[in-house]
């Protein structure tokens, strides 16, 4: 991995922050919007003062994120954006259609998410893409999907099916072999990979699960509440969201290392007089 970073960085020394989504009541010093922040907390950036679910893409170059729209009902379409916060653009135009947080294919080229066609009563799994803004239909299902695009070129998302347990799945992006996601076990949720694919986090039963992405060498990540994780480019490192690490808060951004297994909050979110706010949706970038 080291020579692979001095063939493409030179003398200019690497990194990568962490994207997320601040929400809730306005607390002073507290403002909305889109973020980004190095993993060691310093350096908070405002890209957005509005949107959600940002997600960085593995080339580094986009973040998307999601935004109602007057012509669509005010339901959330698909955006992406420069992370400096310049050159947005929209890449969904769905009437009346509610729109699911998009996750990035390998190449950046392309976006997957999933509507909810309230008049059908049935979700939608779609893929979008960046350059032509063309978008096309995978599958349709009647569980909510919250897909994950795998670095094996494999859309990921849960499916309840008769079991009433959640299990992962994944489908070709061209809707074939869909099929049960081999390397988790059901029950498991919120898959997130590291950029190069050697490491996979989620959970189960609640707990953070960190393993090799052939199903080796599971580790539990100590933690409490969390959802929407990330591992950093270099498979050391973990973030994640949760509302449950302190007594009077609303959700705020951990970083844990691995080695040694410390933690840091990233992003304080104390609760003030009566008003929250939250700060979820992490996304790593790669190195940058």
């Amino acid at each position: 991995m080291l020579s692979n970073l001095l063939k493409k960085f030179g003398n200019k020394q690497p990194h990568s922050r962490i994207v997320f989504e601040r929400t809730g009541d306005t607390v002073p010093g507290c403002p909305r919007g889109i973020y980004t922040i190095n993993p060691d907390g310093t350096d908070i950036r405002q890209v957005r003062s509005s949107g959600q679910s940002p997600r960085w893409s593995p080339d580094g170059q986009w973040i998307s994120f999601m935004e109602g729209t007057k012509d669509n009902g005010w339901l959330a379409s698909v955006f992406v954006v420069k992370p400096d916060g310049q050159k947005v653009r929209r890449l969904t135009f769905h009437d009346d259609v509610d729109a699911t947080p998009a996750s990035w294919s390998p190449d950046s080229k392309q976006l997957t998410y999933s509507l909810w066609l309230w008049q059908e009563k049935t979700y939608q799994l779609c893929v979008v893409d960046i350059g032509t803004a063309q978008w096309r239909h995978i599958l349709y299902t009647e569980d909510a999907i919250y897909p994950t695009w795998s670095p094996y070129n494999t859309i990921v998302f849960n499916q309840y099916g008769n079991s009433g347990v959640p299990r992962l799945y994944e489908v070709d992006p061209d809707g074939q072999n869909l099929q049960p996601c081999k390397l988790f076990e059901p029950g498991d949720i919120e898959p997130a990979w590291t950029p190069d694919a050697r490491k996979v986090a989620f959970i189960r039963d609640g707990e953070i699960k960190v393993m090799n992405s052939d199903g080796t060498s599971p580790e539990q990540v100590d933690s409490r509440g969390a959802i929407q994780l990330a591992i950093s480019p270099d498979g050391q490192k973990l973030s994640y969201s949760s509302s449950r690490e302190s007594k009077n808060s609303g959700f705020e951004v951990f970083v844990v290392n691995f080695a040694d297994k410390s933690k840091v909050r990233l992003v304080a979110n104390p609760i003030i007089r009566d008003k929250e706010v939250d700060s979820r949706v992490v996304s790593w970038s790669p190195w940058l």
